[in-house]
């Protein structure tokens, strides 16, 4: 059980690292072959000549096997290493294999030393001369482990936090003997030095700290514990969030926080440990509330808290909590108790304006709710809304609120997508759909949560990426009113996925009789991964099948992805961590053409929102690196003269630059209707038949017209025919209403 009263150190939040919760670190650094298995060396004389090749291999400890959260990847599985016809061993049997040690005073300045029992290989490839010890002797590794981290901005905040690796020493008895070995010629075969720098070629390395959330933060630091009577060693990290304290951005908390005062909570049979103290339960709520300010209209510096939807007033936030939940116990003879359930609550207090009417006082409950799963924490998020009258209407208060509060209130997209899944239950998934925006990458507390820390991200597959991280079975949570804290006792290797965000449908394909049976997905940011990780194989590979990829064409496509319409199915499937953990589903398509024979529309050109938001942004940046070659110089003339009669002095060079902008943007703007027109067409590829476009939807593998089409099957004269009708549009008199479609621009396909 973590003590509570010794989270002490200030800081926002703070976790603990025990030795064990280290070499869990490192192991999954195996299972992606960062650290690797096994390697070879060619040694040359003098002259350059081959002599012989020397090898090693690494052998992480047989309870690997047993704390996997998945299965190994099968094209691993009997290639650990290249040695096994030789007796090599792929795991160890050696209990204190891969053990992790903090260490107090290292001469060469080390954090940690890791012990393994490596084989050596010398003479590889000259069996009468071989020799080799293997996984009997170990070998002390000496690394430093420390934080690192962007200089500061100009905000004095923090990005790129990671963890680094440096190997700075090796010994033990294995360096020992095997410095003592020659060869036939008496030359020694062993070398320390060399050893020492292939080593730090493998081993060296800075990955991402996601403990220190998402985004930028204010500080972070780190404390080196060692063990007395009641705790382990433990390297400390204390992190300060960027937290608001007003309704400008820049208004943020002050530095706060002491590692001097930090101590060890760490529990000492546990292997992780995390928790904060009351103070950050109303800096997290206080930062939220000042998070939903909205400059006033007519206003410079007078700010207000609106909920504004579709540019109407629907109410206010009067303030917003973060609290322990608590519920009343009855007793014997009639007392009563009050308990804390271990639940979060986020409490978003406001009014709502109703015309004519009192305006009545609502709190929205995000609760944090944390479950065990297969011995894991893990959290489920619920919700209710309290409303002090008019009942009746919650839904259309809860629509107002999921739409333009709850993206605003700091959850990660991971506890968004567990409420999305909620709201769906409840008021239906049109509505549940704004939650999802662009506001959700803020950093909040809940990704600095350590039950699930990230290692490493790697792109084994061309269209969704797998995070690799350390998942810990937390035993002793508590969130009461000295703060929240757990503590873990045991320790696994998993992995998550997440399916590119910008991913898009290029193309169909078909069989030989014409019909699709399968698409083309775009991948784009593809060439650093083509000879790394989409060929690499090691234990966590994770790769679903998949026809081919397709190079780029012109100066305007990405690779894509030929997917049969199984292999779409197969990634979207429950088994499979469940749609959108893989691959996206509903890809989000207009009607932007129509190739229209006879009257009727025999095909239609779409493209995705994505795309349209890429285009719009590229077409900008175009005509404004156009307009400004073009009229740059004439623009700057006219700047100084209008500023100089205006201000009655030669303007400074930031009031020209600033004209400037003002002009071009102007001209940006009138050119861009005509310009974004021709940039579409160029990018525009992706055309089907009507009834192919409701074919793919059914299976939910896009949607087309944003929820204003519907789906119309048509059974006549023994033939079936499908077609896309708009139920948003309104009735005009002498005009067809039986399908708008037919208004589009014209095009003619290529097939």
């Amino acid at each position: 059980m973590v003590a509570q009263d010794k989270i002490t150190s200030g800081f926002d939040v703070e976790f603990l690292m025990g030795e064990e919760y280290i070499k869990y670190f490192l192991l999954s650094s195996m299972e992606t072959g960062s650290i690797p298995w096994f390697s070879e060396t060619e040694v040359k004389d003098a002259q350059g000549n081959h002599v012989r090749t020397d090898a090693n291999a690494t052998h992480p400890p047989n309870e690997l096997n047993e704390k996997r959260l998945y299965p190994v990847s099968p094209d691993f599985l009997g290639h650990e290493n290249p040695f096994l016809d030789l007796g090599v061993p792929a795991y160890s049997a050696q209990e204190d294999e891969f053990t992790v040690t903090l260490l107090r005073d290292s001469p060469v300045g080390a954090d940690i030393r890791v012990k393994i029992y490596p084989t050596i290989i010398s003479n590889l490839d000259h069996p009468d001369k071989r020799r080799m010890i293997s996984n009997i002797l170990p070998v002390f590794l000496d690394l430093k482990f420390d934080l690192s981290h962007s200089p500061p901005d100009a905000d004095n905040l923090l990005s790129d936090i990671g963890l680094k690796l440096e190997l700075l020493d090796i010994s033990g008895p294995l360096i020992d003997a095997a410095e003592t070995q020659t060869d036939e010629d008496g030359n020694p075969i062993f070398s320390k030095p060399d050893t020492l720098a292939s080593l730090k070629k493998q081993i060296d390395r800075t990955v991402p700290f996601s403990a220190a959330g998402s985004g930028k933060i204010a500080a972070i630091q780190s404390k080196k514990f060692f063990a007395d009577d009641d705790t382990p060693n433990a390297i400390g990290i204390y992190i300060n969030l960027v937290l608001q304290n007003g309704p400008h951005s820049t208004d943020l908390l002050s530095d706060r926080g002491n590692v001097d005062d930090a101590q060890n909570f760490l529990p000492k049979t546990s292997h992780m440990a995390f928790g904060f103290a009351p103070p950050t339960y109303k800096r997290l709520g206080d930062d939220l509330f000042q998070k939903q300010a909205v400059l006033k209209e007519g206003t410079t510096d007078e700010y207000e808290y609106p909920i504004i939807q579709d540019g109407e007033t629907k109410g206010k936030i009067k303030g917003i909590s973060i609290y322990p939940e608590t519920r009343i116990v009855s007793g014997p003879g009639g007392t009563n108790t009050t308990v804390f359930t271990n639940v979060l609550v986020i409490d978003v207090n406001g009014e709502f304006f109703i015309e004519n009417f009192f305006d009545p006082d609502f709190h929205f409950l995000v609760r944090l709710v944390p479950i065990q799963e297969d011995g894991l924490l893990d959290f489920d998020l619920d919700f209710d809304l309290h409303l002090s009258a008019l009942g009746q209407i919650i839904v259309f208060f809860l629509e107002a609120i999921i739409t333009v509060v709850v993206p605003k209130l700091g959850l990660s997209l991971f506890f968004a997508t567990l409420l999305i899944i909620k709201l769906i239950e409840k008021i239906g998934e049109d509505a549940a759909a704004g939650v999802i925006q662009a506001q959700l990458d803020r950093t909040s507390f809940l990704d600095t949560l350590p039950n699930k820390l990230t290692v490493e991200q790697r792109r084994w597959d061309p269209l969704y990426f797998t995070t690799h991280r350390v998942e810990a079975a937390v035993d002793d949570l508590v969130v009461n009113g000295a703060g929240f804290a757990f503590s873990a006792n045991d320790l696994f290797i998993g992995k998550k996925f997440e399916p590119l965000a910008d991913m898009v449908i290029r193309a169909p394909t078909r069989d030989d009789d014409g019909a699709v049976n399968g698409l083309l997905y775009r991948a784009k940011d593809l060439q650093p991964f083509l000879d790394t990780d989409l060929t690499f194989i090691f234990p966590a590979v994770d790769r679903m099948p998949f026809l081919g990829l397709l190079d780029p064409e012109g100066d305007i496509e990405s690779f894509r992805v030929s997917l049969t319409i199984d292999q779409i199915n197969d990634r979207l499937a429950s088994e499979n961590k469940g749609a959108k953990d893989k691959h996206l589903e509903k890809i989000q398509y207009v009607p932007k053409k129509a190739h229209v024979i006879k009257h009727q529309i025999y095909k239609m050109l779409a493209v995705s929102l994505t795309e349209i938001v890429e285009i719009e942004q590229i077409t900008r940046r175009l005509l404004r690196t156009e307009l400004r070659a073009q009229n740059g110089a004439t623009f700057r003339q006219q700047a100084i003269e209008e500023l100089q009669q205006e201000l009655g002095r030669p303007p400074t060079e930031d009031e020209i630059n600033a004209r400037v902008n003002f002009k071009l943007d102007q001209a940006v703007a009138i050119a861009f209707p005509s310009r974004l027109k021709k940039e579409l067409d160029k990018r525009m590829k992706f055309d089907l038949e009507p009834f192919e476009f409701a074919d793919l939807q059914k299976i939910k593998f896009l949607t087309l017209g944003l929820g204003k089409l519907d789906i119309i099957t048509m059974h006549r004269d023994g033939r079936v025919t499908v077609y896309y009708r708009d139920h948003e549009q309104p009735f005009e008199p002498n005009v067809d209403q039986t399908d708008n479609l037919l208004n589009l621009p014209r095009y003619v396909s290529a097939s």
